[in-house]
């Protein structure tokens, strides 16, 4: 029942998105007559479109390629800077060294919080993350929480290739008050329409994605639920190799067992010609 709440709710908002970016198009129809089918809407592209400006990484120093140790080293300026303020309103002495505890406690839970995805499950499975990564195929993950939020960095061979943003939404979020509205404001910011990706169930996508892609990122909005959106960005240096980069595939749960297919293939193949007769003795 949830996956078909989902469904309906995402097939709802991706319609209504898809009118947004299908609306030139049609406009550019000849008019039929009354009577007529109504207009078809456009196939969707094979590509994403290019922003008109470009999809910038934050914060400063964040760049494709990065190690998870320079990351870190990124987030440690991040933190320092935004600690600031409040060591300039901090005295010398008992809260100044709370303060310093503080700070390097966030620095060493952001580089505890990595996850390796090998051999074994991890409990990043049962939540919206899973399908942004795979097992077996030197890929991990950090998590940096800050403000309320989640910021997710995906490294494959130890480079940084995704990221993604968790945000809010609701009356008075900068994101917006529903996905469809996040997304208005964001193709009015890049300047053009995105990409509808609608559910596909069969595929295991129960949600609408619309994205966009500048020289070297691709940028996807994702629908999480009612009060939640989240921004993956994706290096596409990373994306046109993902295959090889992933040479250990997932196993389907659903399939058949090698040994018990092949028992099967056995037992369905036709059978053999029948045994030749004796040949009848000559006649004496």
């Amino acid at each position: 029942m949830k996956a078909k709440r989902l469904l309906g709710a995402g097939l709802a908002v991706g319609l209504g998105l898809a009118a947004i970016t299908s609306t030139a198009v049609v406009a550019a129809q000849p008019k039929r007559g009354k009577g007529a089918a109504a207009a078809a809407a456009p196939a969707r592209p094979a590509e994403p479109p290019v922003t008109k400006k470009t999809i910038a990484l934050t914060p400063p120093g964040i760049a494709w390629g990065l190690s998870t140790k320079q990351v870190a080293v990124v987030i440690d300026k991040m933190l320092d800077e935004a600690y600031l303020p409040r060591y300039k309103a901090t005295s010398p002495g008992v809260k100044m060294r709370a303060l310093d505890a503080e700070l390097a406690e966030e620095k060493s839970a952001f580089r505890r919080s990595r996850i390796d995805f090998g051999k074994l499950p991890t409990g990043i499975d049962a939540t919206p993350l899973k399908g942004e990564y795979s097992y077996l195929n030197k890929e991990s993950m950090m998590t940096l929480s800050r403000d309320g939020g989640k910021r997710y960095f995906f490294f494959i061979q130890d480079k940084l290739w995704k990221i993604i943003d968790e945000h809010a939404l609701g009356e008075g979020s900068s994101r917006g008050k529903d996905f469809q509205s996040a997304v208005v404001k964001l193709a009015t910011a890049l300047g053009v329409p995105g990409r509808v990706t609608p559910p596909d169930p069969d595929k295991g996508r129960y949600v609408t994605e619309v994205d966009w892609k500048d020289a070297g990122t691709r940028f996807r909005v994702i629908e999480r639920s009612e009060t939640e959106i989240a921004f993956a960005y994706e290096d596409l240096v990373t994306l046109s190799s993902l295959d090889s980069l992933r040479p250990n595939k997932p196993v389907d749960a659903n399939a058949i067992d090698p040994s018990v297919a092949s028992a099967i293939r056995k037992d369905e193949a036709p059978p053999g010609p029948p045994p030749a007769a004796d040949k009848p003795g000559k006649k004496k």
